[in-house]
């Protein structure tokens, strides 16, 4: 008989995605063991010699809070936010890999017994093991990791055809790679959302742009205020410009989705997008991409080394809109394998080799109930788990990794799945208190954050800054409004991002050292004055569009749909997203902006002032002329090429200075890569 070794806790698989429960586990002198075959997908890439790309998710919210505290130790007044490559976040992975070498058991699960007070674990080489917590933190099975380890894109590819059968991000970078080598990508898609995933700011503040990451502009905390403005920040006009696609060609003719319809995501797929109870529904697919104007600017003064470093141009709406990359309907569209071709109403084209994708499958080994006779084994669905973590159905086996985020990074969400794991394993009565309602909880969870469709595969990607306030309020470290006086708390409340370093800076899971992160953050983005400017804008333009139609002498019968009208077609949050940023530094745009912000914030004094002086007629005369004249001056500034949209904006790539830089960043891209070789 094989006798099992116990512990109170067996990590599986683990890794990186396992350091913050480590760390507590170890400050409570809690026995732990990993049991992992060591060979990590970041450890496959780099043999497969494929660590050539930056991160999709920036630093702050892909590394943990107390390495973050670190690197601002070490690197002082130069520690910066911004997108780490793949090289310098594995180096992280394989200093903790180091330091716990001695703890961890090489080896491969076959399949887990769970009992009710603790599991056996078995391996496959015939080990066993004991323990009271099991922590699952397998990743997922991926066909496109695969692709990314064993497809070596060089100059033998150029002026081929390649077909790409699935979209995402990873596909994104073969996509880059490929179109830089100078093929033709045939992609065969649904439909896609893009996302920037880097912005150039620019302001009075600065001599020069200020480079700002996606997920440093999302203000979860903003939406307490309110839901619908805060939507409507996010928005930009974004999402609605792609359900409402008429309205789109009427009135953003520049959109992606009007000059490249097959791009826009089926209605039925995304139309609950801001139907949930909360700010933003999970279960949607983003692709975050450096797009080429901010590239420009950031990394155009050591193109080379970049490109080395593996920052690449990845900008699908600009690929689209010069011929590198076509689109096909995935639902409209054959591929025949044998003959090698893809056909589309009437259409055909050949292609030299395909690219297939699949969805993710969470990688977890065959775990058998033992109490439960009804069902004999556990199967991991999103919508079963709570918070990702807890199964109804298992008794102390807990889940890691296994939420994604579709923003920011996936080390956010990991880090308060560790917190969440180390207090049902450390206390009993907290872990009692959560299992006693816990299909309760389940389901309360489901109907704020899905709204009501049907389970998708991709239910377990969530907006990660809600997802990670869930376990903050759970775990009872959730900063609040009090707890932050003053302008700069107020600032700091409803600006700073949930990234998890926000919820450590005091409580049962403080990190010494995340104060000055904080201020050092705030700093480096100004206070987050600019971001709080355009959030502040899309309540104020609104109010101005509304107060319009209220005011217009027409019977109140026709004031009430024209409102729905304008609430349901949003004229305001297309018209302040292609207001956007700013292009470029200049006094004539800031002067020009401020021109039409700042009559717009005190609308509500003067139009008060005016009504009590002349009346609701030349309240509602003051009111249209000013809507008249906003609506005029962003109009003109977009065609002046002075705004910037925040999300594919699409005359920038059309411009002959992107052009001219994208066949230099060509020129560039293949002698770094004929170096390499």
């Amino acid at each position: 008989m094989v006798h099992a070794r116990e512990f109170d806790v067996l990590i599986i698989g683990g890794g990186f995605s396992t350091m913050p429960l480590i760390r507590e586990l170890d400050a409570d002198g809690i026995r732990w063991l990993m049991v992992s075959e060591m060979t990590p997908i970041w450890q496959q890439l780099e043999a497969a010699d494929a660590l050539d790309f930056d991160l999709v998710s920036s630093l702050q919210s892909s590394v943990y809070s107390f390495e973050l505290v670190e690197m601002l130790k070490e690197q002082g007044d130069d520690f910066t936010d911004g997108f780490p490559t793949a090289r310098e976040f594995y180096a992280i992975h394989r200093k903790y890999a180091a330091r716990y070498a001695d703890r961890i058991h090489r080896g491969r699960v076959g399949s887990i017994d769970n009992h009710v007070d603790h599991s056996i674990v078995h391996l496959e080489n015939g080990v066993k093991f004991r323990a009271k917590h099991v922590v699952i933190a397998t990743a997922f099975r991926r066909q496109m990791n695969a692709n990314l380890k064993q497809i070596k894109i060089d100059e033998s590819y150029a002026g081929k055809n390649i077909a790409i059968t699935s979209t995402g991000d990873s596909s994104n970078l073969l996509i880059a790679k490929l179109v830089a080598r100078g093929a033709k990508v045939h992609l065969v898609t649904n439909g896609f959302i893009m996302l920037d995933k880097m912005f150039a700011t620019f302001s009075p503040f600065d001599d020069g742009p200020r480079f700002v990451p996606l997920d440093q502009l999302e203000c979860h905390n903003f939406a307490e205020v309110s839901k619908w403005s805060y939507r409507a920040f996010i928005d930009g006009g974004y999402i609605h410009g792609l359900i409402h696609r008429w309205f789109a060609r009427i009135f953003d003719r520049n959109s992606l989705g009007v000059r490249h319809p097959k791009s826009i995501r089926p209605h039925k797929d995304i139309r609950t997008f801001f139907k949930a109870r909360a700010p933003v529904e999970n279960g949607h697919i983003a692709i975050k991409y450096w797009p080429i104007d901010v590239y420009k600017l950031y990394c155009e003064k050591a193109l080379e080394q970049k490109i080395r470093d593996g920052y690449l141009i990845n900008d699908l709406p600009f690929f689209l809109e010069h011929g590198h990359v076509k689109l096909w309907d995935k639902t409209a569209s054959t591929i025949d394998r044998e003959a090698m071709t893809i056909s589309e109403n009437g259409e055909t084209v050949s292609f030299d080799a395909i690219i297939d994708g699949d969805q993710e499958i969470p990688a977890i080994p065959e775990i058998r109930l033992r109490a439960d006779q009804a069902s004999d084994h556990f199967v991991y669905k999103t919508r079963q788990q709570y918070m990702g973590v807890v199964s109804p159905r298992l008794r102390n086996i807990y889940t890691i990794g296994f939420t994604r985020p579709f923003t920011g990074g996936l080390n956010n969400i990991s880090e308060m799945q560790c917190l969440l794991v180390h207090r049902m394993i450390a206390e009993p009565e907290f872990r009692r208190a959560i299992r006693s309602n816990i299909n309760e909880r389940i389901k309360r969870y489901n109907d704020t954050y899905y709204a009501k469709r049907p389970r998708k595969m991709t239910d377990h990607l969530v907006w990660y800054g809600t997802y990670t306030d869930e376990v903050a309020r759970l775990l009872e470290i959730r900063p609040q409004r009090s707890d932050t006086p003053g302008l700069k708390g107020l600032m700091k409340y409803y600006m700073f991002p949930n990234n998890v370093f926000r919820f450590r800076e005091k409580g049962r899971y403080a990190v010494d050292g995340v104060s000055e992160l904080l201020i050092h953050t705030a700093k480096q983005y100004h206070d987050y004055k600019v971001l709080a400017l355009l959030v502040v804008r899309y309540p104020f333009f609104e109010l101005l569009a509304l107060a319009t139609i209220l005011l217009a002498p027409v019977p109140w019968w026709i004031k009430i749909p024209a409102a729905i009208i304008h609430n349901r077609l949003p004229f305001t949050s297309i018209l302040v997203g292609k207001f956007g940023l700013p292009t470029r530094e200049s006094k004539a745009i800031f002067n020009y902006r401020k021109a039409i912000s700042f009559p717009v914030l005190a609308y509500p004094l003067i139009a008060a002032v005016v009504w009590a002086a002349a009346g609701m007629g030349a309240a509602f005369a003051f009111s249209a002329g000013l809507l008249t004249y906003v609506y005029a001056m962003i109009h003109l500034g977009t065609a002046k090429g002075w705004n910037r949209k925040f999300f594919c904006d699409m005359k920038s790539k059309r411009s002959p200075e992107m052009v001219g830089f994208f066949e230099r960043y060509r020129k560039a891209f293949g002698r770094v890569s004929s170096k390499g070789n």
